[in-house]
């Protein structure tokens, strides 16, 4: 079998797709032979899945063609341009890019001496624009020129308030030895607007190598090599200042202005800040205003403590065009109009849109003369006449308040009067009284109720040393600090017999306020001769002191000055001695320490111990408003917001529409400021004006809460309760705060008397009520013609009056005698009374050293202290006293400062 002519191979089996027809009806992709059979379940099943895909494919087909209509009828993208260095040509960059807006892609195609004969024919002064992108004639841009002062940060913050995008300039080309293409103006604008949240950015780098100003040196293209070193210098001047990657496009030719607007065009802004999310904004593109008419009904206005009109109402009315953006807005929300107030609205209408016609041209932003105002009222012109005219009228009414779901503009709580007072017991109170009162006596072993009778109080039974034997640590754990409502301080019978023992572990006695309560004695096993020869010797120098004459004071005077000269109290080093010494106080020679410290109380714990909220008020509190649940009154407000913005409220626009709202109530004075400032950001000399709608509530007047932070760079004290201008995302008003440590989990906080660098603090404040989130800026008031300075930065905390500061004081004293545990203090009080009155109050030294004051030395404050361990004496023994601390009452009632 074996050989060539023995061997037979299988046949191959060419297969379907062997000929040429086969692999000609294979490459045309039809079916070569019998198909196999579909299974009838699995036919029904796929055929149900593709019902089901072709439904959400037609769903998703027409919720995209709702979102491309709502793009189209969507308000005009706010673009900003803010320069960060002074050698970036901000103005050829803004020309340039309205050119590149109107041409399209022509520019791209044409020459680029043809955009600088544009921008030489168009030089003038920069005003607000709104242009169509002519690639996609739906898209509108409205193109915001830079502050006129880059060092101004209140413009900056305005600017952060109506930007939806933010183009930032930056220097292209080499820079100086030292430069990093930001300079100090740059930093400070960087910081505002991180502060107030920063909006979508997109950088542009301006000016690169070979690419000067004029039109000559704008014609030569720079290299690839030399445009991506400015691009990599650009990237490494934000990142100190910028989070995150963020794409950088250059802007020197006809080209790249191009490819900036179709960056613009086809990636649209992401969403604003959230605090701008939650609330309607408007910003202003025209305003005019009506006097109120002689003799006529004054409308729904601010109330007396608003404005300084005589009555509630007074004033004319001011309408404002612009687009709503944000959030829907309702007829039933109240508005605030920054340097006019909060105001409610009388209708909205909608007038033409100036914008939709596609001609790019300046925004109108002119408002109506006061005068000519005044002047039509004096001829007769009639409100419904004005509003019919096809020119000045606000257009068609599209919206009303409903008197029944309108939120009221009131300000501030009315207290009802004697509702303070107790004008008849209750019946608790009653039977409280009916019980008869027991009192703790200490008594000898064994004796009876009725040998206690004859006993005196003033009495004391017992040895000390045997007393301390028994259980040193455990006695020494009980305390000894005041109660917490200050009875034993504030001398009050009223707030003595309110709470006998309430955290600060002071038993009040009933009948004798004014005696200290008697403390279980600290163990101690010393023996007490070594200090008694000390205190003789010291009682017989305060008796020579005192026959010299002026010899106490003068040593007074001396510790007091050594003292100071440790502490280092010059002005200048106020902030470091706080650090070091804090809330260290003299008391006054020549006042008893009980009466100047009267207000304040001792307290075992400051976590701990117990302080009613509720307890000694000021008159002030009466008039400001309390959330049962602030949390949840936030949920309610946020949710009607929502009905609003989807388009479920019958008395609401949706965002995007251009209306006009008439405001009502407001005072000639304050239209003149509103109206001014829209005047000057027509010419381009101010940022322009943003108006929001309050949420419910928002108008009322609380104690706001901030958590700030001192601002990087500022070196300036920031002291407690001094005057600060507070710019948040809604209003800008001046306010001295209470500044308090930010201690989570604590229901009590310490006061600070500085903002320190690099520690949180929580500012308190009366200002109407707001919902997080939202930003603060704290400025430093300046001068006129002067610029302010950022002082802090933060965000809002909560609105709680019920937040309790505690102002704390420490009192020192200096050991004369020492003796193991036991102490000779003198210096801290000046008279034996003193002594008597805080010596329930804890004793505490720098060194670590707990203790307490067992009896007053000399009649000059001395006094003996028992400690629970060795005491040195180098060391410094203390008392720390507080008081509940409250912000300052404001001066007016507006808050809409500029």
């Amino acid at each position: 079998m074996g050989g060539p002519s023995g061997q037979k191979n299988k046949a191959h089996k060419a297969g379907r797709r062997a000929g040429l027809s086969a692999r000609e009806r294979a490459r045309r992709g039809k079916e070569v032979g019998p198909t196999p059979r579909a299974n009838a379940r699995s036919s029904i099943h796929d055929g149900k899945l593709q019902r089901h895909m072709a439904v959400k494919q037609m769903r998703d087909a027409k919720r995209q063609q709702l979102l491309e209509k709502k793009r189209r009828m969507a308000a005009p993208v706010v673009v900003a341009v803010l320069p960060l260095s002074a050698e970036v040509d901000a103005v050829r960059f803004f020309q340039g890019l309205r050119c590149a807006c109107e041409h399209g892609s022509g520019s791209v195609n044409g020459d680029d001496g043809d955009m600088e004969t544009d921008i030489l024919m168009s030089a003038g002064p920069l005003q607000p624009t709104t242009v169509h992108v002519a690639a996609r004639a739906r898209m509108r841009l409205t193109l915001l020129p830079p502050p006129s002062d880059r060092n101004d940060p209140l413009a900056v913050a305005d600017l952060s308030r109506c930007a939806e995008l933010l183009l930032l300039l930056l220097p292209g080309g080499e820079l100086p030895a030292g430069g990093n293409g930001v300079d100090t103006a740059g930093q400070a604008a960087m910081a505002v607007m991180r502060a107030m949240g920063m909006p979508p950015v997109v950088c542009c780098v301006v000016g690169g190598a070979g690419v000067g100003r004029g039109a000559a040196a704008a014609a030569v293209a720079a290299s690839m090599k030399e445009r991506s070193a400015a691009k990599k210098r650009a990237e490494k001047a934000l990142e100190p200042h910028l989070a995150g990657e963020h794409r950088i496009l250059h802007a020197d030719t006809a080209a790249d202005m191009a490819a900036v607007v179709r960056h613009l065009a086809e990636h649209p802004p992401a969403a604003p800040p959230l605090w701008r999310q939650h609330r309607p904004g408007i910003m202003v593109e025209r305003a005019e205003y009506e006097p109120l008419h002689v003799g006529s009904a004054a409308g729904p206005g601010p109330s007396a403590g608003l404005t300084a009109a005589p009555a509630a109402g007074a004033g004319g009315t001011l309408v404002v065009y612009g687009y709503v953006r944000g959030a829907g807005l309702s007829a039933n929300q109240l508005i605030t109009v920054p340097g006019g107030g909060d105001y409610s609205i009388l209708s909205i209408h909608a007038p033409p849109d100036p914008n939709a016609l596609g001609a790019g041209r300046p925004m109108h932003m002119a408002a109506k003369p006061i005068e000519a105002a005044v002047e039509a009222n004096a001829a007769g012109m009639e409100m419904d006449q004005v509003a019919a005219g096809s020119d000045a009228g606000p257009g068609r009414l599209v919206a009303q308040p409903d008197p029944e779901e309108a939120d009221r503009l009131v300000r501030e709580n009315v207290p009802e009067m004697g509702a303070e007072e107790q004008t008849w017991p209750t019946d608790e109170e009653m039977a409280a009284a009916t019980v008869p009162r027991t009192r703790r006596r200490k008594v000898p072993e064994g004796t009876s109720e009725y040998q206690a009778a004859w006993i005196l109080d003033d009495e004391d039974y017992g040895d000390d040393d045997d007393e301390e034997e028994e259980g040193e640590e455990d006695e020494f754990d009980d305390p000894y600090g005041m109660d917490a409502d200050g009875a034993g301080i504030s001398g009050g019978k009223a707030a003595g017999q309110r709470r006998g023992d309430s955290g600060g572990g002071m038993h009040m006695n009933e009948e004798r306020d004014e005696e200290a309560p008697e403390l279980q004695p600290i163990p101690d096993d010393d023996d007490d001769a070594g200090t008694d020869a000390g205190d003789t010797a010291m009682l017989m120098d305060e008796e020579g002191e005192g026959e010299e004459g002026g010899g106490y004071a003068a040593a007074l005077e001396a510790a007091k000055q050594a003292r100071g000269a440790r502490r280092g109290d010059s002005g200048s080093e106020q902030e470091a001695t706080q650090l070091d010494f804090p809330d260290e106080v003299d008391v006054p020679l020549n006042t008893p320490a009980r009466v100047r410290f009267q207000k304040y109380r001792g307290l075992k714990s400051l976590r701990t111990s117990a302080w009613d909220p509720k307890e000694s008020l000021p008159a002030e509190y009466g008039r400001v408003f309390a959330f049962e649940n602030f949390k949840r009154a936030h949920k309610r407000a946020r949710e009607a917001q929502q009905r609003t913005t989807e388009d479920l409220d019958p008395c609401g626009v949706s965002r995007g529409s251009y209306v006009a709202i008439r405001i009502g109530g407001v005072t000639p004075a304050a239209a003149a400021r509103v109206t001014s400032h829209v005047d000057a950001a027509a010419a381009g000399s101010a940022v322009p004006l943003t108006v929001f709608g309050l949420l419910q509530h928002e108008a009322k007047l609380s104690v706001v809460n901030f958590a700030i932070r001192k601002a990087s760079g500022y070196t300036a004290p920031v002291a407690n309760k001094e005057e600060l201008l507070f710019v948040t995302g809604l209003r800008s008003f001046t306010a001295r705060p209470v500044l308090s440590t930010d201690d989570p989990g604590l229901d009590k906080h310490r006061t600070e008397k500085f903002l320190h660098a690099g520690q949180q603090a929580v500012a308190s404040v009366y200002a109407p009520i707001m919902y997080p989130p939202l930003p603060l800026l704290a400025f430093k008031p300046a001068p006129p013609g002067e610029v302010a300075q950022l002082a802090a930065v933060g965000s809002l905390r909560s609105c709680d009056p019920d937040r309790i500061n505690l102002k704390r004081i420490i009192l020192t004293g200096v050991p004369s005698r020492v003796h193991r545990r036991r102490a000779t203090v003198r210096f801290m009080f000046h008279n034996p009374d003193d002594v008597r009155w805080f010596k329930p109050v804890e004793l505490f030294t720098k060194y670590g050293r707990r203790g307490r004051i067992t009896e007053p030395l000399g009649t000059h404050g001395a006094m003996k202290c028992l400690f629970e361990s060795p005491l040195q004496q180098r060391d410094t023994v203390c008392m720390a006293l507080y008081k509940r601390a409250f912000p300052v009452w404001p001066k007016g009632m507006g808050f809409a400062e500029r």
